[in-house]
């Protein structure tokens, strides 16, 4: 019997606020057996409610006085409860403290165990670019309060985490995909150092949120080397068909990829080739070539083989280009495309419709 209660004592003993905590309870059993027995029937401080507020402002010593025993023996089981809150109190209360600044350091130090959900993971860090992709997240309503979570490798955060409630930071390890909740992850993104490395992390990836049944979740892999984009697609495409590789050095076009699934190839091609039969071609329309509706000229151009991706505002060789079409839009001489076609569009304009003259109504 000894030899079970000493091991009990033990297995106690090796967590630091158990054994506080238990001398606080047997406190509190003891004075509150000695305050039923000895105490006047009746008595206010022998209600179960209100003892307990007798333990807690006389185990913290506050002492409002509203309420004591007035017989030796409760005044013995007082006693006890003030000498364990003075005592196992201050214990427990730098055990939990200390506990406390223990989980802040292990955060910081992407040593914790996160909680989140629906979250992006970063898998690779680089402190501006990281904080270049956020500042384009929170301009988007809807992202104004995902959390970011960063895996970072050994060698690329030394120290504590010093963007702190800006994103979280999780150290590469075995643990790593778990504690940055992985497979609750809306969107991963691998940023290696180099290609071959975010390919082999992505395998790493994949295998995880397979294990976990999570091959929902939205996963892009930055691209460094645009001369090797179709290598590095291929090999992507062999670990999973729905992984997008998204070129990691430009922020706004990680963003976007990370907001709008299935965009980052667009953004690829219109950033270099667009497809392997066509390019991105720039046509000035004449100053007397006349107007017309934006829908018409598209249609124009589709029937000519040509796609309208943008219309700019003047000649200008910095002039702003609008992708998105305005309701009733009407495209007139000055102006410039920005068309993609097999080859540069000679473009007739005389053969194109006049747009209708505008109706006034009264």
């Amino acid at each position: 019997m000894p030899l079970l209660f000493m091991r009990l004592v033990h297995r106690i003993g090796r967590r630091a606020w158990r054994g506080p905590a238990l001398v606080l309870l047997g406190a509190a059993v003891t004075g509150w057996v000695l305050i039923v027995v000895f105490e006047e029937p009746g008595a206010e401080i022998k209600q179960p409610l209100n003892y307990v507020w007798y333990f807690f402002v006389s185990g913290t010593t506050v002492g409002y006085g509203d309420l004591f025993p007035t017989t030796a023996g409760g005044r013995i089981g007082g006693v006890i409860v003030v000498v364990a809150g003075l005592t196992a109190g201050l214990m427990l209360f730098a055990e939990l403290t200390l506990w406390m600044a223990k989980g802040r350091t292990m955060k910081a130090n992407g040593q914790a165990q996160l909680h989140h959900k629906r979250h992006i993971v970063i898998i690779g860090y680089d402190r501006d670019g990281l904080r270049a992709i956020i500042q384009q997240l929170r301009a988007d309503a809807d992202f104004l309060k995902v959390p970011v979570v960063t895996i970072f490798w050994e060698d690329q955060l030394t120290g504590e985490n010093p963007d702190q409630g800006v994103y979280d930071v999780v150290a590469y390890d075995d643990t790593a995909f778990g504690r940055a909740c992985l497979e609750d992850a809306r969107t991963v993104l691998v940023a290696g150092r180099t290609d071959d490395e975010t390919v082999r992390v992505m395998l790493s990836v994949s295998a995880h949120l397979r294990d976990h049944d999570r091959s929902h979740v939205h996963t892009l892999a930055g691209v460094h080397d645009g001369g090797r984009r179709a290598e590095i697609t291929r090999a992507l495409e062999l670990i999973g068909p729905d992984i997008e590789p998204v070129d990691i050095d430009d922020p706004a076009v990680v963003a976007v990829a990370i907001r709008n699934p299935g965009v980052a190839g667009i953004y690829h091609n219109l950033a270099s080739t667009l497809d392997a039969d066509s390019s991105l071609y720039r046509v000035d329309i004449p100053a007397d070539a006349g107007e017309w509706p934006r829908l018409d000229m598209a249609i124009f151009l589709l029937r000519r083989g040509s796609t309208l991706l943008a219309v700019g505002e003047s000649h200008r060789p910095n002039a702003h280009f609008r992708l998105a079409a305005h309701p009733d839009e009407i495209v007139r001489g000055g102006q410039s495309l920005a068309v993609v076609a097999p080859d540069r569009p000679e473009i007739p304009w005389h053969e194109l419709p006049a747009a209708a003259p505008a109706t006034s109504s009264g």
